[in-house]
């Protein structure tokens, strides 16, 4: 009987705890999402409370098209989430979610330094638009059959996390 206890116990706190694999340093919010929650499309809701999950602020709703959140980090970074894919083949929302940060082109933008951006910093897609004068660096997160909640949050940590060595390509001293 006591053995059957021990494995009663031990099974509820795993159920309980989760497995090493699926735990993460950082804590669901009380409201939120559990990390390993499976995410197989996202509203512009979704969006903000990726956003807010990680601590920043919802600084507008919907600066592009709908669905589009722009976040603001403590030290008053902006990045843009925006829902893509939306609505199609019967699936209701968004299969995808393009993460970026945008700057302001100048004289020193050149191909040479974008392409160094790309081939140093491959986590990163960065581009430059030259008429509208705006280089960016994204990530894209395709949802087709599911990634975990916290898959969603890594992603963006990493953008930007890593922007910023792709920008001393773009931009360098």
């Amino acid at each position: 009987m006591t053995s059957k206890v021990a494995v009663l116990a031990a099974a509820f706190a795993l159920t309980m705890g989760g497995s090493a694999q699926g735990q993460s340093n950082i804590k669901p919010r009380a409201v939120g999402r559990a990390p390993t929650a499976l995410v197989l499309s996202v509203t512009e809701a979704d969006l903000a409370e990726v956003v807010r999950a990680e601590g920043y602020t919802v600084d507008e709703m919907h600066p592009f098209e709908e669905p589009s959140v722009r976040g603001k980090t403590k030290d008053g970074h902006l990045f843009v989430l925006v829902g893509t894919a939306c609505d199609k083949a019967a699936v209701k929302h968004c299969q995808g979610i393009m993460m970026q940060v945008r700057y302001d082109a100048d004289d020193r933008v050149t191909l040479d330094g974008m392409n160094s951006a790309n081939m140093k910093e491959a986590a990163l897609s960065s581009w430059w638009d030259k008429s509208e004068k705006t280089v960016g660096f994204t990530r894209y997160v395709v949802l087709d059959d599911g990634v975990t909640w916290m898959n969603i949050r890594q992603n963006l940590r990493v953008l930007l996390a890593i922007e910023g060595k792709a920008m001393a390509q773009v931009w360098p001293d």
